[in-house]
């Protein structure tokens, strides 16, 4: 049964009926692998699914999607260094009884926060999300 993945206006024709200059279309996976693009019209005709079907199978796949990228990013060297600087600010704090607050704070994880935030976005890249999705 064909599995719906999500929208995008980047194709506009239906791959269904033809119909063109269609504002987004749904991407569809067949069951033979096969993606193909169709007009909402024809995604619910074709599939025997609702409408809200649909949507809950996008917003799931766009779920899972994220969820992956959120795996990625977190097992990356870039963010363990970054919370393990976070953690060391924290210690370093409390041992010697002083508050890390504002821009001596920062400065402390300045450059691990750099690295992170570059791993970030080639994660969101990889995945096609924005860099803020990542963000768990």
């Amino acid at each position: 049964m064909a599995k719906a993945l999500g929208t995008t206006d980047a194709v506009t024709t239906c791959d269904c009926c033809g119909k063109s200059n269609l504002k987004m279309t749904v991407a569809m996976r067949l069951d033979d692998g096969e993606i193909v693009h169709y007009g909402r019209v024809c995604a619910a005709r074709n599939t025997g699914k609702t409408t809200p079907q649909i949507n809950s199978e996008i917003k799931a796949e766009a779920a899972r999607i994220i969820a992956a990228a959120r795996a990625e990013y977190k097992a990356s060297p870039e963010y363990i260094a970054e919370r393990a600087r976070f953690a060391a600010r924290d210690e370093y704090a409390r041992t010697h009884g002083v508050r890390m607050i504002g821009p001596v704070a920062m400065e402390f994880v300045k450059d691990a926060c750099a690295a992170a935030d570059v791993a970030r976005a080639a994660v969101a890249a990889k995945f096609g999300l924005n860099s803020y999705q990542v963000l768990a």
